[in-house]
């Protein structure tokens, strides 16, 4: 009985200590890719908020079902995006990809000394 007390007690005052768990927000979760007005090119747009306080910038990547790298082209593949920041990206993909995943992955900077060294990754399905 007094563990699960304390489980309790950690799990509602984690917050007040600064413990908690957060990561940023890819959307649509399954996008459509559409017909580009470059022939035999597809593209979607994808929105991507930071809800990161250590992290500011995050790193594009599409994939096949394999989790493979699929080539694309985007404005930027690596971009700073700060803490409560929204940003709205158009891929652009071939005809014949075999892409499936649209992610975007939060880097970390090298020797930084913050509370969190967890890196997220947050993907989307392509439909």
């Amino acid at each position: 009985m007094k563990k699960y007390l304390a489980l309790i007690l950690l799990v509602v005052s984690g917050p007040l200590w600064g413990i908690h768990a957060s990561a940023h927000e890819l959307t649509p979760t399954y996008p459509k890719l559409e017909q580009s007005y470059i022939p035999n090119v597809l593209q979607t747009k994808v929105k991507i908020w930071n809800a990161r306080v250590d992290v500011n910038h995050y790193k594009l990547e599409v994939t096949d079902v394999f989790w493979n790298d699929v080539p694309f082209i985007a404005e930027e593949k690596l971009f700073k995006l700060d803490y409560m920041e929204r940003r709205e990206i158009e891929i652009f993909l071939p005809s014949d990809t075999t892409a499936q995943y649209i992610c975007t992955r939060s880097m970390l900077q090298k020797g930084a000394r913050s509370r969190s060294m967890i890196s997220s990754k947050v993907c989307s399905k392509i439909r």
